[in-house]
């Protein structure tokens, strides 16, 4: 007897392509929505968020650096069960984070977690 129709181990491979690409998404949105909130002085806070798969990179990214395409670049060394690590290690990210500029004063990684939350049903 042979198998007809959609085998369930491309079911499977289907499962976990979709979810990974929705893991890739999340992180994309979120990468995408802590630089545009980032208040800018010279630039260096907002290309310091730093995005890592596995293990967490606790060095400091350049005014230079696309924050957003250095995360599309880890993202794809994303996989199932991989976790993602989004962090900016500025040494005054804190205080950014607890209000200290007045170009966002609620903060940028939280008010971003809440916006991903909303937008995904987390």
């Amino acid at each position: 007897m042979s198998w007809k129709g959609v085998k369930p181990t491309d079911f499977s491979f289907d499962v976990t392509k979709t979810a990974e690409d929705l893991v890739n998404k999340i992180t994309m949105d979120t990468v995408q929505s802590l630089v545009v909130s980032s208040p800018v002085d010279t630039g260096a806070y907002r290309s310091s968020h730093i995005v890592s798969i596995g293990t967490g990179d606790f060095g400091v990214r350049g005014p230079e650096t696309n924050a957003v395409q250095d995360a599309a670049i880890q993202a794809v060394k994303f996989k199932l069960g991989n976790l993602a690590y989004i962090q900016n290690n500025k040494a005054y990210a804190e205080r950014l984070e607890n209000g200290w500029s007045d170009q966002a004063p609620q903060g940028i990684y939280n008010t971003t977690f809440t916006y991903i939350s909303q937008k995904y049903g987390g």
